[in-house]
């Protein structure tokens, strides 16, 4: 199941339309690679969690070294995985430097088939942000019985129930 919230969010350009309502993941929990590993280890595998963990690392230093050697490495179900560039632009070709006008060096992942249909598998969980989360749990602490989330100046209020933060 995933956990959502739902926010106000203006339009950057057009800052005189009203704002559009959008929902944002709210993440669970954190799952550490050690706890990744485990996870994958007590899935009835032959391998355990130092397995795993290892190969899993080699994985990483390899996938590494085949993206920096210009390789699109494809990995199944799990996608493809390619190099992305973020530059400026130059005036000419011949005055184009990598080193001053390439500004970042970033990893494209292109879904395999397990993961492009997600949206047909998910639940749906609806709840607060984490300002609306936090004022509640103060109001829980002082023992206050009621929380109030729409005055703007009360700091991490002014959100929706379930708005993004």
């Amino acid at each position: 199941m995933i956990d959502y919230s739902v926010s106000a969010r203006p339009n950057p350009i057009k800052k005189d339309e009203d704002p559009l309502f959008y929902a944002s993941p709210q993440v669970s929990e954190i799952i550490s690679l050690d706890k990744f590993c485990r996870h994958i280890s007590e899935h009835n595998s032959k391998y355990n969690r130092a397995d795993i963990m290892a190969v899993l690392t080699q994985s990483v230093d390899c996938l590494r070294e085949m993206l920096l050697d210009g390789k699109k490495v494809l990995l199944g179900d799990l996608g493809s995985f390619t190099i992305g560039l973020n530059s400026r632009g130059a005036i000419t070709s011949d005055s184009f430097n990598p080193n001053v006008h390439i500004k970042r060096v970033h990893v494209n992942w292109s879904p395999g088939e397990a993961f492009s249909e997600l949206i047909k598998m998910v639940e749906w969980n609806l709840v607060a942000n984490r300002r609306a989360q936090q004022l509640l749990l103060k109001a829980v602490k002082n023992g206050d019985t009621t929380v109030d989330i729409s005055n703007p100046d009360e700091e991490g209020a002014g959100d929706e129930v379930g708005a993004e933060d």
